[in-house]
């Protein structure tokens, strides 16, 4: 596997040619959005009307169905409030349309598309992978089934095991798909490529059935639940139980805005409350965004803080659910572990140090939000290792940055500073210690020795930090000092940072100092390979941290003062970065702390942060120029950005 972010860019410019002769009716007009639908077995991608990927059950499965609109015609795109439900309008120059509604079913693990056509239109329709997976295609079986009274045409798709459902982690087991189609529509398969196909719309009604199964018998009872109810009942099925969650929501007041702004930010909650639930698996995992098939710790920490906004506190408790799960198997957490495939990690340095720090700031948010001891004593066992794993990575005060750190995956800070101390994952740990102290001296959890021996590590850091990373009121995000006194691993998992070579292995070997290379690259002659230049790094949007968990180290004063510091770069160059590159919720952490200190800055960044929002709704990785860049759909960076856009408006 490469690290997280290494394709997005490339894949997102091919989907984004998709949908170039579409036009949708939400959000930046520039930037065609990726929406999900989903039911937690069942995940469907698509932009415009037209399907990127199709997947599940369980959602950490190969993507493999693609349907591409042919033709140059207008779409328009919507959804229906409160649901996944997606209607879209499909239009030539003479104003004939043909109709489309798009659903995943409450029951019975299908996609469901509903036509109602004026005039005959195609789709390109394509069992496949993306590009990086095409040599396992062949493991894909795509055949006719004969057809049944009523249907129009009938495919049957197996997928073998051992297919990667992301990089290199493989699926334990095989899939097994039908489409199925009524009415007006039907699909033909070219003769020597039965996995193209042409999707045929005439005018007049009809609809398609996409149904998984992750066994035979499964399949066979999924297809009868769908295809023994009319489509009718099946989209009221699905608006019935996704009204039911919405209605559990915060119901806002926007007290701030009014009119037309205040249309924009309910509407924006609501898109983001459906975009996340879309991509909760019902282990409680939720996906990184289209390109990520598997449950990031980080990435969920943004997504719980919004769900606790949003007012979903049973779906934040179920993150955590996952994770308590997965630990009580494993003994461990890693960056990333695949969602419902026991036992597939996704490894990467230091994967002991910030993530877990995460999970402890994560179960206290929750706490704080919800007061249910009864479900953190549960989930005590894994916070206590979750503390003691950062413990072990302690040196003079500091913790080390994790492999995929948001700064350095993100390409913010090179990865040389890896074995630094992180002022982040080091603050994670103090604020998360911190708290995890206090709730078990005051219910008496632990005995004397153990609370002793964490206070002490806590009190090491928190009595160290300022002169570590904290000078003269300037928040440096790296200190090299620590790596003066590392023990490299002889192995590591993660990026080769050869000179010539830069890609992930799940194994690399210490060359000297912070390098690490593949297998590959250490055999070769390196006798001209110097270290890297030692630097120091101080980026504007760290200094916004310690307000976004609300970090108990640093005085009201200081948390005033950095803040400050990104006004003066703001208003100096009307940027929030000294560089052309941000990430996607850079605005969102700076709104957060503008409304917290009741900042006169706060209307003008919220509109800027609203209007990077894609045609979706949505929120994406990264911004270079304003333009949206890497994954689409995402739910940290949108979590984090709606987040923010709550406790500005109802305040």
């Amino acid at each position: 596997m490469m690290m997280k972010k290494l394709f997005p860019l490339v894949l997102l410019s091919g989907w984004l040619s998709l949908a170039c002769t579409t036009a949708v009716s939400a959000g930046h007009p520039n930037a065609p959005g990726i929406h999900a639908i989903g039911n937690g077995e069942l995940c469907v991608y698509g932009q415009g009307s037209d399907i990127l990927q199709a997947f599940g059950p369980p959602y950490s499965s190969p993507g493999m169905f693609t349907m591409r609109l042919e033709g140059d015609r207008r779409v328009v795109s919507e959804r229906e409030p409160r649901t996944a439900v997606w209607r879209h309008t499909i239009s030539d120059e003479s104003g004939t349309t043909v109709r489309l509604t798009d659903f995943v079913t409450d029951e019975g693990c299908a996609f469901v598309r509903r036509f109602r056509a004026e005039a005959s239109v195609r789709y390109s329709v394509e069992i496949r992978m993306e590009e990086r997976y095409s040599p396992y295609e062949k493991y894909i079986t795509v055949r006719p089934e004969a057809l049944q009274k009523g249907h129009s045409s009938d495919v049957r798709i197996d997928m073998a095991p051992g297919i990667p459902f992301y990089s290199s982690y493989l699926s334990p087991s095989g899939y097994r798909y039908r489409i199925v189609t009524t009415g007006s529509i039907s699909l033909t398969p070219q003769p020597e490529h039965p996995e193209k196909m042409t999707l045929n719309v005439s005018p007049g009604e009809g609809t398609l059935y996409l149904v998984a199964g992750p066994t035979e018998e499964a399949l066979q009872t999924n297809l009868r639940k769908v295809l023994s109810a009319s489509p009718d009942a099946l989209q009221k099925g699905s608006v019935r139980n996704w009204k039911k969650y919405s209605a559990q929501g915060t119901k806002f007041s926007a007290g701030r805005l009014s009119g037309a702004d205040r249309d924009e930010y309910l509407q924006a909650v609501d898109d983001i409350a459906v975009l996340i639930r879309s991509q909760q698996a019902s282990c409680g995992a939720v996906l990184a965004g289209i390109v990520y098939h598997m449950g990031y710790v980080r990435d969920q920490y943004g997504v719980s803080r919004a769900l606790l906004a949003l007012g979903h506190t049973e779906e934040a408790r179920r993150i955590l659910d996952f994770y308590d799960g997965v630990w009580r198997e494993n003994g461990f957490i890693k960056n990333a572990q695949a969602i419902g495939w026991p036992g597939i990690f996704h490894r990467h340095e230091n994967d002991e140090t910030e993530i877990t720090g995460y999970l402890l700031v994560q179960a206290f948010d929750y706490h704080a939000r919800t007061g249910d001891d009864a479900f953190i004593e549960r989930i005590l066992p894994m916070l206590e290792w979750a503390a003691d794993a950062q413990r072990r990575h302690i040196i003079d005060g500091m913790l080390p940055f994790n492999g995929d750190e948001t700064y350095i995956a993100g390409g913010v800070v090179p990865r040389k500073v890896m074995y630094h101390g992180s002022a982040e994952a080091t603050l994670l740990f103090i604020e998360g210690g911190t708290r995890l102290l206090d709730f078990v001296r005051e219910r008496s959890l632990w005995d004397a020795g153990r609370i002793e021996a964490l206070g002490r590590a806590v009190a090491t850091c928190r009595e160290a930090y300022r002169d570590n990373f904290f000078r003269d009121g300037k928040l440096f995000i790296n200190n090299p000092e620590r790596e003066k006194k590392v023990v490299y691993p002889a192995t590591r998992p993660g990026v080769c940072l050869h000179p010539d070579h830069f890609d992930y292995f799940t194994e690399t070997y210490h060359f000297k100092g912070c390098l690490y290379f593949c297998k590959d690259c250490i055999e070769k002659d390196n006798s001209a390979v110097e270290l890297p230049s030692v630097e120091r790094f101080s980026i504007p949007s760290a200094c916004l941290f310690p307000l976004y968990i609300h970090s108990e180290l640093f005085t009201e004063d200081e948390k005033r003062a950095l803040l400050e510091q990104v006004v003066e770069l703001y208003r100096a160059t009307g940027k929030i970065s000294d560089r052309d590159r941000i990430l996607g919720y850079d605005y969102g952490m700076f709104l957060y702390a503008l409304a917290e200190q009741e900042h006169e800055l706060s209307g003008e960044v919220y509109r800027k942060m609203m209007d990077l929002r894609d045609s979706a709704g949505a929120w994406v990785e990264y911004y270079v120029d304003g333009h949206p860049s890497g994954c689409g759909c995402r739910p940290w960076e949108s979590g984090i950005d709606i987040e923010a856009a709550i406790r500005y408006a109802e305040r």
